[in-house]
């Protein structure tokens, strides 16, 4: 974890004027006076915020550098720095300072020894002033790398989603257009033109939105081309008008329920029609697909359309969608709605 050095002396400084403010008020003492003005105090105070900053750096770094995979280390290195920090102070202050500004910071006589142990206090103080600061920054910085790890994985996820969607897609279609040239059927040529037309849009849409209403249009040629494939005559009803096309979702979602009820759906009924419908009520999106299953000619394999959109919904919409699935006997249906 790298350690913000400038963030840290931002709050070491706020945490060193209040806790100074906090001793003055509880003895009774004014926060200012003439004499904090006075170029010793001054001096004083900014060579002890120096020493006493170090603490907090010293822990910071030290915990970074090792924690947690080798804590006993961090600790030990910590417990050593501290006596490293206390000379610090005492070679600035009461070495340094009487050569260079003529006074230190105490008075009277004095060893290095109660130097040292009324400095264990500070030491104290402001090493968990560290480590305070240290265990909020870790937090924050596991939760943003969770994040990150977790978008990476989902960005990963769905570049294998899409890359499954346009083989599948052309997989399909490839075989319907083979059977109608085999057929002779004098769709052929303008199926594989609108084939053309579409694939353009499922291979180099890369974008993560698109407008709805580019999407839409790319549903209704996708629905006009399966219609030319089976029979123009096919009982297929589209209503997709009443849409705010300005509204952005993410390409490839919708052709794969239209998709589902032409791979499985028996479209000569004209009771039941194959009935696609979608509309939107402010940013919500509200789409609807039946279709009559067919009895005959059921395909053995189990394809990857709708488990493929269900999963791309779940990491691109979490908690801003519901599809409800409703596979009966002799029908087939899902409603969706998104939030866009």
């Amino acid at each position: 974890m790298p350690v913000r050095v400038l963030h840290l002396i931002i709050y070491f400084c706020t945490f060193y004027v209040l806790w100074d403010a906090a001793i003055d008020l509880f003895n009774g003492l004014p926060l200012f006076t003439k004499d904090s003005f006075r170029p010793m105090n001054i001096i004083i105070t900014i060579t002890s915020f120096i020493s006493f900053l170090l603490y907090p750096l010293t822990v910071c770094f030290i915990l970074s550098r090792f924690a947690p995979r080798r804590l006993f280390l961090s600790f030990l290195l910590i417990f050593i720095s501290i006596p490293l920090i206390i000379s610090f102070r005492y070679l600035l202050q009461e070495v340094l300072g009487p050569i260079i500004w003529g006074f230190g910071v105490y008075y009277e006589p004095y060893t290095f020894i109660f130097y040292f142990r009324d400095n264990l206090y500070f030491a104290v103080l402001f090493s968990l002033f560290g480590f305070a600061y240290f265990i909020v920054e870790y937090s924050q910085y596991s939760i943003k790398q969770q994040a990150e790890l977790s978008m990476t994985i989902k960005e990963a996820e769905l570049a294998l989603l899409k890359s499954q969607v346009n083989p599948h897609f052309l997989f399909n279609n490839l075989n319907n257009i083979y059977a109608l040239v085999y057929r002779k059927n004098e769709n052929a040529l303008t199926v594989i033109e609108m084939l053309s037309s579409l694939l353009r849009y499922a291979l180099y849409e890369q974008r993560d939105q698109v407008t709805l209403e580019t999407e839409i249009a790319y549903l209704k040629n996708y629905i006009e081309l399966q219609r030319l494939r089976i029979d123009s005559s096919a009982n297929i009803h589209i209503d997709v008008e009443n849409i705010d096309g300005t509204l952005l979702i993410s390409p490839h979602l919708l052709v794969s329920f239209s998709e589902n009820a032409f791979k499985h759906g028996d479209m000569t009924d004209p009771e039941q029609p194959l009935t696609v419908t979608g509309y939107t009520e402010d940013n919500t999106f509200f789409y609807h697909v039946f279709n009559k299953k067919n009895t005959f000619n059921k395909p053995s394999e189990v394809g990857i359309g709708l488990s493929n959109v269900k999963r791309r919904l779940d990491l691109l919409y979490p908690g801003k969608y519901n599809l409800s699935i409703a596979d009966g006997k002799d029908e087939f249906s899902i409603d969706l709605r998104i939030e866009l």
